[in-house]
């Protein structure tokens, strides 16, 4: 697909995709870092859900992807980092879910469309393993009301749901098979459902932000980690890329992750 298309296509339903960025051996290498990680640090249930580009080299790697990048950059420009990472792991036939809601509710930096959601999935996602919903043309309407619904069962930290309607009847299943991704807009309002495959659907969120983007609140600095370009607006720290050294990592993103949820605990939401 031209970056030309990428945008287009993007404006115009506030989503695009499903685009390949990993092949079936790369794919299989990068799922089994994953579903290690999963065991080891029980990521789901943990504060190493987020962030977690600044913790694992693997994941470094995955916000590197040539593919990604470059849908990324016909997008936001040559100049953008990694604002946050964020896995997505329904197991098979729980109640796991994702609330209706549009991810720049709580997103602390401003203006909001200089910046896209990579949602890429490694198991593949058909409608019955819960697939992405989205509103086509939902991201036109701008900022939306939301409410802080926090459930066992919803996959979204602070539960946020958009206050009024059901989108689910006007929203379409986007399936995605594996080692492909989709982009979609900050205001595009979007969810998914149970998962009642037999089958585990694992995916992860990459954050991608321009460098003129700034913080809102500032309750504590923000920080991302630079993926293409250069800075020159220095408007957020840099975050340093994971070593390998788990210990040495851990301690740098410790303090990525407090300065992030320290401003997304805080902040408010206009609408």
């Amino acid at each position: 697909m031209k970056p030309e298309d990428i945008k287009t296509a993007l404006d115009a339903q506030g989503y695009v995709g499903p685009l390949p960025a990993l092949d079936e051996s790369d794919n299989g290498r990068y799922l089994q870092c994953l579903m290690d990680a999963e065991a080891e640090h029980n990521l789901m249930q943990s504060d190493y859900r987020c962030k977690t580009n600044v913790l694992f080299p693997w994941m470094d790697e995955l916000t590197r992807n040539a593919q990604i990048g470059d849908a990324v950059e016909a997008v936001l420009g040559p100049d953008f980092h990694c604002w946050d990472t964020l896995f997505w792991i329904k197991y098979p036939e729980t109640e796991k879910r994702v609330s209706w809601h549009q991810d720049a509710t709580y997103w602390n930096f401003a203006p909001k469309h200089l910046a896209v959601t990579v949602w890429l999935c490694f198991s593949g996602a058909t409608e019955e393993m819960g697939c992405i919903r989205y509103v086509n043309g939902s991201h036109r309407n701008g900022q939306h009301r939301h409410d802080d619904i926090r459930t066992r069962d919803n996959l979204l930290m602070r539960g946020q749901t958009i206050a009024h309607g059901n989108p689910l009847r006007n929203s379409v299943p986007v399936e995605v098979p594996p080692g492909h991704f989709l982009m979609h807009h900050p205001h595009m309002i979007h969810g998914s459902q149970a998962n009642r495959s037999k089958r585990t659907r694992i995916a992860c969120g990459m954050i991608f932000v321009s460098t003129q983007a700034k913080p809102i609140a500032i309750h504590a600095p923000e920080s991302t980690v630079m993926i293409r370009g250069t800075d020159r607006y220095g408007h957020m720290l840099h975050d340093p890329r994971p070593t390998g050294d788990f210990e040495t990592d851990r301690r740098a993103w410790r303090l990525a992750y407090d300065r992030q949820h320290e401003n997304y605990y805080k902040m408010q939401v206009e609408a």
